[in-house]
């Protein structure tokens, strides 16, 4: 991203839940403050100041209106340019609404106390306050989308930290695997090969964290194809998918991760192999369950688990969710269990 994008998204979003919310709150305090000002010409009722808030919420909101309207625009420019439009159209709005409820104060004498006298300085007091309180909202909304875009150029950072740290497992594993493969059955070791091509094309032409749940089963897929190249009948796999969450986004390896923990915990130390089992559901969440057998005294010697990945995961959805996804994993006698809760989000 050059330099002038960088600084162009910057400027706030106008179009925004939040800053609608936050433009009416303001514009209600403003009302309270200048009902309490001493000197000015004004009935302090619960009347006076329903009316001085609806003319400042108009003001308000139809600013704000104005700069979505333009904020594609603004955004094309440079930030001092940007920024400067902006604090010109607000003041610009301010006084067209202004002059708009003076000519109304000549019809409706309940709009009398918002005007003195003078024509001129009833302009002026309202474009003087304008400037002090745009200019503190505009600064502070500014300090907010710096806040917000560092926010998420750390999560991005640590998110791509995080998947660095799954690759490089995987692909240890796969290579031992080809490895072991390409002195007792080369045509499985070529196949493998090819598997493990596709899943890194697929994982290296990524352009962004994020994927559908169709390419996540699908990289699984390969992985599991170059697992059963080497562990031939005594990995079973069964899938069960909800065809309507194929079009689901999620953060990239999610799955993958937790399988190959599936396999190298669950069936190698098998002597007879065993089942991993994946349910993917779609309720009012997306639900992704990934179940796999336990080692038993007479296997070989237990591999004690590995919480890398699970930890690696849960962070990740923390940080793309908050407290709106969750990661468990639980345990009985013969059966190792994790879950995964995605909101539900589709591809766009």
């Amino acid at each position: 991203m050059d330099k002038q994008a960088e600084t162009n998204n910057l400027l706030a979003d106008y179009c925004s839940i939040r800053a609608v919310a936050l433009v009416a709150v303001i514009m209600v305090l403003l009302a309270i403050v200048m009902l309490l000002v001493p000197g000015q010409n004004m009935i302090a009722s619960w009347e006076s100041l329903g009316v001085l808030a609806m003319f400042l919420q108009w003001l308000g909101l139809l600013s704000l209106a104005v700069l979505c309207v333009l904020s594609r625009w603004l955004k094309h420019l440079t930030m001092p340019v940007g920024a400067g439009l902006t604090f010109v159209a607000i003041q610009l709005v301010t006084l067209g609404v202004s002059e708009f409820a003076f000519q109304l104060t000549k019809h409706y004498s309940i709009l009398s106390f918002l005007t003195p006298d003078q024509h001129g300085l009833f302009l002026l007091r309202n474009l003087a306050i304008s400037i002090i309180i745009s200019g503190v909202a505009l600064r502070y909304m500014y300090l907010q989308r710096q806040l917000q875009m560092r926010i998420a150029a750390e999560n991005e950072a640590r998110v791509q930290a995080l998947q660095a740290r799954i690759r490089p497992h995987f692909l240890f594993n796969s290579m031992n695997t080809i490895a072991a493969l390409t002195h007792v059955d080369a045509a499985a070791a070529e196949k493998a090969v090819l598997d493990l091509s596709e899943i890194y094309r697929a994982t290296l032409n990524a352009d962004d964290t994020m994927t559908t749940l169709a390419d996540e089963v699908a990289l699984t897929k390969y992985y599991l194809e170059v697992e059963q190249l080497r562990l031939h009948e005594r990995l079973a796999v069964d899938w069960q998918i909800d065809e309507r969450a194929m079009d689901m986004k999620l953060p990239s390896l999610m799955i993958e991760p937790l399988v190959e923990n599936a396999v190298y915990h669950g069936i190698e130390p098998r002597v007879k192999g065993g089942m991993v089992k994946i349910t993917i559901q779609l309720n009012n969440k997306l639900v992704i369950i990934i179940t796999n057998p336990l080692p038993s005294k007479d296997d070989d010697t237990q591999r004690r688990g590995n919480q890398m990945a699970i930890s690696n995961i849960s962070e990740r959805l923390r940080i793309s969710y908050g407290k709106q996804a969750s990661l468990k994993s639980s345990q009985d006698d013969n059966e190792y269990r994790v879950s995964i809760e995605i909101p539900v989000k589709y591809a766009s």
